[in-house]
Formats: C-alpha cells, sequence, structure tokens
C-alpha cells in the first residue's frame, strides 16, 4: 500500500505538483516585477521631493554617492562571504553522498516496511533515538544559553 502511494506520487501526482509549483514561480515573478516598479517609483518620487528642496544636480549627485556606497559595500560583502574552493568541493561531496543515501534508504524502504508489518516493536528504536537526540539539544541549548537567558 505504501509503494502504491510513492508510485502514485513519482507518477501522476508529481506532474501536477511540478505544474502548480510553475504557476507559484510565475506569479512570484510577476510580484518581483511590480515591486520592482513600485521601487523605482518610489525612489523617484523622494528624487523629485529633494530636488524640489535643494536642486536637481545636487539631488543627482546625492543619489550617485549613495548609490556608490552601496555597490562598495556589496562588493565587501560578497568578498567576504565567498567560500574558498576547498569549501566548495567539501560542501559537494557532502551533497553526492547526502543524495547516494537517500537513494540507498528509498531503495530498501519495501523491506523496511516489510519488516516492521512483522515486527511493529522495531518502531521503538528509531522513537527512542529521535526521542534521546531532541532531549539533547534542548539540553546543549540550554547550557550555551538559549531559551530566553
Amino acid at each position: 500500500m505504501v509503494f502504491q502511494l510513492i508510485s502514485g506520487l513519482v507518477t501522476g501526482e508529481a506532474s501536477i505538483y511540478l505544474a502548480r509549483l510553475r504557476t507559484i514561480a510565475t506569479i512570484y515573478v510577476v510580484m518581483g516585477i511590480v515591486a520592482l516598479a513600485m521601487l523605482f517609483f518610489l525612489l523617484l518620487a523622494l528624487f523629485a521631493w529633494i530636488a524640489h528642496s535643494i536642486g536637481v544636480v545636487a539631488t543627482a549627485l546625492i543619489f550617485a554617492a549613495v548609490c556608490l556606497v552601496a555597490l562598495i559595500g556589496v562588493y565587501i560583502f560578497l568578498t567576504i562571504a565567498r567560500r574558498p574552493a576547498r569549501q566548495r568541493a567539501a560542501s559537494r561531496v557532502q551533497r553526492d553522498v547526502a543524495s547516494i543515501a537517500s537513494v540507498a534508504a528509498m531503495s530498501n524502504m519495501p523491506l523496511i516496511f516489510r519488516s516492521l508489518r512483522r515486527r511493529k516493536s522495531l518502531l521503538v528504536v528509531p522513537v527512542a533515538a529521535a526521542s534521546v537526540w531532541g532531549v539533547y539539544r534542548v539540553f546543549q541549548n540550554w547550557r550555551d544559553g538559549g531559551y530566553g537567558r
């Protein structure tokens, strides 16, 4: 029964899900374009308001200086955030291992479900492991000063 659910998800329902994702992505792209237009018009209104007070040339110079400072800030941020090649390779290897592990786990699912059907007591082991891990994380966070300390 579980295998039928997974196969149904992979075959027919995945295409419906992808179509919905495509529609949602299109809506978000349109919303982004409208938001950029709104930002443009807000900046244009700010420019006109400041230009009315101090003049067009001075306002243009102020806007250019602010854009230059923002550009330098983004460049510095990108320089700091850039990861070395060794870290990129390590994360690539980690993703590959996770992908292989997930494929291996999915290929063993029928065997796992069959054994769980025979011996329900096998569910105790993962539930207990997850509980112990959760208690450990809570204790670790409490010890490190989390949770409102």
